[in-house]
């Protein structure tokens, strides 16, 4: 079960077994957890940057080929490896659609799929748990259902640490997953995170500032162009003591202010000024300055033109730092130790090779061991007649083609962060090189 930590700065997520002893222990900030599947979500989707660099990762998966391994060269393993495809082939998604979703890991770290199956009765039943392109009567695979990351309710755990399932909010009530059921994707499994490394961790910080910068940025250039409404009422309605009456033409005046700006509500809302008259007083036979108040007034105020900081070039800067971040985690993300650092004095194109290998290495283990094989343990087919998925490499057309996507994203705001991977990239994308280095050489 899961306590939660009181609301403090950071927070304390506990996990615990039956025998009440913890099992996993992690500190995080608040935007972790789901509260992380719900800001990871919104940085994949809203900034461009971000979603160029999925959608090309995304293409350089899809076409991977993907074929199914007889146990051996007998007739019964080449009969099963048969029945594995026509079990893929036979599902209500097609298998890029899945790995598409697969590769939601990436943005949250984790994908949970619930895998249903159903009884292969032929084409014309009408309902889907029996309907089938063959009708042998075998278990086959209806569909790898998707559990989305922002359905997460908690984690169940056993004893020994070990995860149990999933337990997802759905509009029906909280449903519990168990990973007996389920293919669980992970980008790592370091410290028994059931929740892996997401690739956003790192731009997490960048993304909040060009956010809120850009936000800035707008609000005032819209001011500058549209202007600040100001209005200025007689000092008796801004006074505590103000009547009923006073008050209500106080609120009235305010809310004509707020609807200047239909956007935001947004006004300045002053003492009247005054104006100095000149008034003889017949008693004595002199001249007075007196000061009146100008009474109810309405105008704009403008914002100047000048800036102290240059909002664009700062902005382009958190995207250079999104960019090459997303880059180096994907870079380290299927690499094994010990490669990294030689990879990047070698061939970029063999680096992202070795990266999405890894990572497919990582997807073909989980879907062989819990798919495949319990889809033929249901079946009863003998362990020696077990067959096998196996993932084609990632093609040079793939890797050409991501490379040329990524040099468009790099262009919008160019390369920098890491000096080795800048060096790097710009040699292999066909960049010059950096200033400050050419004047070194």
């Amino acid at each position: 079960m899961t306590q939660p930590a009181p609301k403090t700065g950071l927070m304390d997520l506990r996990i615990l077994g039956s025998n009440g002893q913890r099992s996993w222990y992690r500190q995080f900030l608040p935007d972790e957890g789901i509260y992380a599947a719900q800001l990871y979500q919104d940085m994949r989707d809203t900034d461009p940057i971000v979603g160029a660099v999925f959608l090309a990762l995304e293409s350089l998966f899809r076409q991977v080929d993907w074929q199914e391994v007889p146990a051996d060269d007998s007739p019964e393993a080449v009969a099963w490896a048969l029945f594995l495809r026509e079990c893929r082939e036979d599902m209500s998604h097609t298998w890029p659609a899945f790995l598409a979703d697969v590769l939601t890991m990436l943005t949250h770290g984790w994908s949970y799929f619930e895998v249903v199956y159903k009884i292969r009765r032929g084409p014309d039943q009408t309902d889907a748990r029996y309907r089938s392109a063959h009708s042998d009567g075998r278990v086959g695979w209806r569909k790898f259902a998707l559990r989305p990351q922002r359905t997460l309710s908690r984690w169940e755990y056993d004893g020994d640490g070990g995860i149990q399932g999933l337990w997802q909010s759905t509009p029906g009530g909280v449903v519990f997953i168990p990973v007996q059921r389920a293919l669980h994707f992970r980008t790592t499994e370091a410290s028994g995170n059931p929740e892996g490394r997401s690739m956003l961790v790192n731009a997490r910080r960048a993304y909040r500032f060009q956010s809120r910068l850009e936000e800035f940025e707008a609000v005032g250039i819209e001011r500058d162009l549209a202007g600040l409404p100001i209005v200025e009422v007689p000092i008796e309605l801004l006074s505590p003591d103000a009547t009923e009456q006073q008050q209500a033409v106080l609120q009235g005046i305010l809310r004509q202010a707020e609807g200047v700006r239909n956007d935001e509500r947004a006004y300045v809302a002053m003492p009247a000024s005054e104006y100095v008259v000149r008034e003889y007083d017949e008693k004595t036979g002199t001249e007075k300055h007196v000061r009146l108040p100008t009474g109810y007034k309405f105008s704009l105020l403008q914002g100047g033109s000048a800036r102290a900081h240059d909002t664009d070039k700062i902005i382009k800067r958190y995207g250079q730092r999104i960019a090459a971040s997303l880059l180096s985690t994907f870079l380290l993300l299927g690499g094994s130790e010990g490669k990294g650092a030689q990879a990047l004095s070698g061939d970029l194109t063999d680096l992202f090779e070795t990266a999405g290998t890894g990572i497919l290495d990582g997807i073909t283990a989980v879907v062989n061991r819990f798919a495949v094989h319990t889809l033929m343990r249901v079946n009863g087919v003998p362990p020696q007649y077990w067959p096998h998925l196996e993932h084609g490499g990632l093609t040079d057309a793939a890797l050409q083609n991501l490379l040329a996507q990524l040099n468009g994203v790099m262009n919008a705001g160019g390369i920098t962060h890491d000096e080795n991977l800048e060096t790097t990239l710009r040699q292999k994308l066909g960049l010059p090189e950096r200033a400050d280095s050419v004047t070194q050489n």
